[in-house]
């Protein structure tokens, strides 16, 4: 009885220790993101339509289907507006992608085109563009 007991723990404090690596590996994985994130600030014209604005989320998430590399992509308000300079920005726009080389070819995509001229429709002046490479 006493080895049935023994050896039961052994496959318990096995099972625990391969939990844990694999849930300390995951934490890891999660802090330190290669990934890159390309980011723009944005304000929403007085007279977008909940429509319109509607339309341009839907093609910003078809973009992810479209274009290798890109991974996620979020648009939305912003917490609260961002103000640089003469500038107030309310909205923002996130898109993940796998490695630089993704963003890199992002521009010439040939989604990209009528995306553009849709983000023109709902936006209003130039926006503010960033990218910030994990590392």
């Amino acid at each position: 009885m006493l080895n049935r007991l023994n050896g039961k723990m052994v496959w318990v404090t096995a099972a625990g220790l391969i939990f844990v690596a694999g849930w300390l590996m995951g934490q890891q994985s999660s802090r330190n993101q290669k990934s890159i994130i390309h980011a723009v600030a944005w304000t929403a014209k007085e007279d977008a339509s909940d429509a319109a604005l509607a339309q341009f989320k839907q093609s910003t998430a078809d973009l992810v289907d479209a274009i290798p590399g890109l991974n996620k992509a979020w648009v939305g308000p912003l917490r609260q507006p961002l103000t640089l300079g003469d500038n107030t920005y309310t909205h923002g726009l996130i898109f993940e992608f796998g490695d630089l080389q993704s963003r890199e070819a992002y521009p010439q995509h040939p989604s990209r085109p009528s995306w553009i001229e849709g983000f023109g429709e709902v936006r209003s002046g130039r926006p503010v563009v960033f990218d910030v490479i994990g590392e």
